[in-house]
């Protein structure tokens, strides 16, 4: 039975108070509801300096705005990949795209000579199977949330290629593929031999419909004229934030992907990115997109040589000075039910905003690092008690903004 429910009353009002609370210290977006009835108070700034826990692998890398590496692999060394960074994921199977090759880390698909890492595919019958390749990732190892993430490489040629530079979540906190994201840093397929795409995959926007672009931005621009990904070295990077996904190539931007408050369904339907990631590289062969125009057999080898891997990170601690401004402008886009959908104008900070705590009824209901959020199990004929209150990296928080929503 569906029943129409109007909103009597939306009263928003300043907080004239100072709350007390518990210090908040994760470092993590959480989304755990909680009984306490506390509030946060201002909490100390902390003072360790980002540029102090560069590792030494990584001490030559030039600073620029501010972005520090805090993981690298450089590939200064022989033999197989630094199990100390990487992992090998083996076998075959299609991998949900019906690819062709069989993964292996044998030193033929895989190898380090001390200035690259080469992934070379093969025309070869193993396994069962016709192409052998490789594919490595940093899941169980090392995972980011937010940053900037950079490969310098150069791509594999030849009709039948898939090589891409990506990144999955470290847990699925939102269910399984794609409900929980996926980054595409860099994907090419061989017939389109100077093109490069960027895309993201989420529950509304997944497959051929993810959301990005193509370095034909660039060309179409005017800021290139041309593009040769096969024979020179190019470097490919995303920046991601709180808010949204920017996609370089050669420091080009040419896609960008952002939260939109304004959108009428729970936050992580459309941006799941609020979690830890971890980095894959690979080169298919084949595929529903790599192998649309099927395979050239006289291509192999084929290599993909990556130069660096670089993972860069923004100090937002050391040098806070400023609290976050308060929350302003709450808006309900969209009542049903006892859920409502909220949206507010987003707080400011002298460095980043990290997180907004959601407080329902005086009760800690969770966390967002979005200017949007769906609340469920609001109170029917009663008035439901908003605050929202923004947090920064050094753990300055913001005064809270209110709001009194009466539902029948």
């Amino acid at each position: 039975m569906t029943r129409k429910l109007l909103i009597v009353m939306i009263t928003f009002v300043l907080l004239l108070t100072t709350y007390a609370c518990e210090q908040q210290t994760s470092t993590t977006t959480e989304s755990t509801t909680s009984t306490t009835t506390t509030f946060y108070s201002q909490t100390t700034a902390l003072t360790t300096k980002l540029i102090d826990l560069i590792p030494s692998e990584c001490s030559s890398i030039e600073i620029i705005d501010g972005w520090v590496p805090v993981w690298c692999d450089e590939f200064k060394y022989e033999g197989g990949v630094n199990p100390l960074k990487w992992n090998h994921h083996n076998g075959g199977g299609g991998f949900g795209n019906n690819e062709l090759q069989y993964y292996t880390n044998r030193t033929e698909n895989l190898y380090v000579d001390g200035e690259y890492l080469t992934i070379t595919a093969l025309k070869e019958s193993y396994n069962g199977y016709q192409y052998t390749s490789s594919k490595i990732w940093t899941q169980g190892i090392e995972n980011w949330k937010y940053g900037k993430f950079e490969m310098r490489a150069k791509l594999p040629s030849g009709t039948g290629t898939w090589p891409a530079f990506w990144m999955m979540p470290q847990t699925s906190a939102y269910g399984g593929w794609p409900n929980s994201g996926e980054i595409d840093i860099m994907e090419h397929v061989g017939y389109e031999p100077n093109k490069i795409h960027g895309t993201v995959h989420t529950n509304r926007f997944w497959g051929s419909y993810g959301r990005g672009g193509s370095t034909t931005s660039l060309i179409t621009s005017g800021q290139l004229t041309s593009i040769d990904a096969l024979n020179e070295f190019h470097t490919y990077a995303i920046i991601w934030n709180e808010t949204k996904i920017e996609w370089y190539f050669d420091g080009m931007l040419y896609a960008t992907v952002a939260f939109n408050p304004r959108t009428p369904l729970q936050t992580s339907i459309d941006w799941p990115f609020d979690q830890r990631f971890y980095l894959i590289l690979n080169l298919a062969i084949g595929g529903d997109w790599g192998g649309a125009r099927g395979v050239d057999q006289n291509i192999f080898p084929t290599k993909f040589v990556i130069d660096y891997v670089r993972v860069y990170q923004q100090d937002y601690v050391s040098d806070d000075v400023d609290n976050p401004t308060r929350p302003t402008n709450p808006e309900i886009i969209q009542i049903m039910d006892r859920t409502a959908y909220i949206t507010w104008k987003a707080s400011m900070d002298d460095n980043q905003i990290k997180r907004y705590a959601i407080y329902v009824n005086n009760i800690l209901r969770t966390y967002t690092s979005v200017n949007g959020i769906m609340l469920t199990g609001l109170k029917a004929a009663s008035d439901n008690y908003i605050k929202i209150i923004a947090e920064d990296y050094s753990g300055k928080i913001s005064e809270p903004l209110e709001a009194i929503i009466t539902i029948p």
